[in-house]
């Protein structure tokens, strides 16, 4: 783990200063399939004013849950772990503040975050992060979302077309895995999922700590070897 401490300078401008490297403020549009990787998302980062230019950033799927719970309000009962990690820092640590996200590098196909907090004595710090969970915590504690300017104008992409938002497309990987919600009255309904389906629904009983329904399907996916 990274940590540091650094030199933050903001300006009446949109942009703002880390050590002297400009950042833009970003903000997260959307999170959609990839075509990239199974199991895997493209969390869409904007420029906050000019939103036709985006940067994607590939990111797993209990991730693009956690980041699409936070945009829409589809949270579960109890806090998953950026929210966890939020809360302690936004409440219950005296003096230290969350101030922003920034994603900062990009090396051999990986993206580099950092977490920054500020201290009693105004000096600041960073702790390494991946973009992905860094961003949750941004959203949960709503702080800005800072990109490296340079960084940005080499990876990002233009759009002059916008496409709404399937929920159903992220949060369930498959149709059929919508039907996650309630158990199967009768056991031979568990015949009509199938293995992936299972899978699918397996992961989506866990996210939800919903144990009870997990032991089911687990018993389910068993019995099939």
């Amino acid at each position: 783990m990274r940590c540091r401490i650094f030199d933050v300078r903001r300006h009446k401008s949109k942009n703002m200063r880390i050590n002297d490297i400009e950042y833009i403020e970003v903000e997260v549009f959307d999170v959609r399939s990839s075509s990239q990787a199974t199991e895997a998302f493209s969390m869409i980062l904007v420029d906050k004013f000019n939103k036709q230019r985006y940067v994607p950033i590939i990111i797993g799927l209990n991730e693009a849950r956690a980041i699409l719970g936070e945009l829409h309000g589809r949270l579960p009962q109890r806090p998953l772990t950026h929210a966890l990690f939020a809360d302690l820092l936004m409440n219950h640590i005296p003096d230290y503040n969350l101030e922003f996200i920034s994603i900062n590098e990009y090396s051999q196909g990986i993206y580099y975050a950092s977490i920054v907090i500020q201290t009693p004595t105004d000096s600041y710090f960073e702790v390494d992060a991946r973009p992905s969970d860094a961003v949750a915590i941004a959203l949960c504690a709503n702080v800005p979302l800072y990109f490296k300017k340079t960084l940005f104008e080499e990876q990002l992409q233009l759009t002059t077309r916008s496409t709404e938002y399937d929920e159903n497309a992220i949060i369930f990987p498959s149709n059929a895995a919508r039907r996650t919600p309630e158990t199967p009255k009768a056991q031979t309904e568990w015949e009509t999922f199938s293995m992936s389906e299972l899978k699918d629904m397996l992961q989506n009983a866990i996210d939800e700590e919903n144990y009870e329904l997990a032991a089911k399907i687990q018993e389910e996916i068993d019995k099939r070897g």
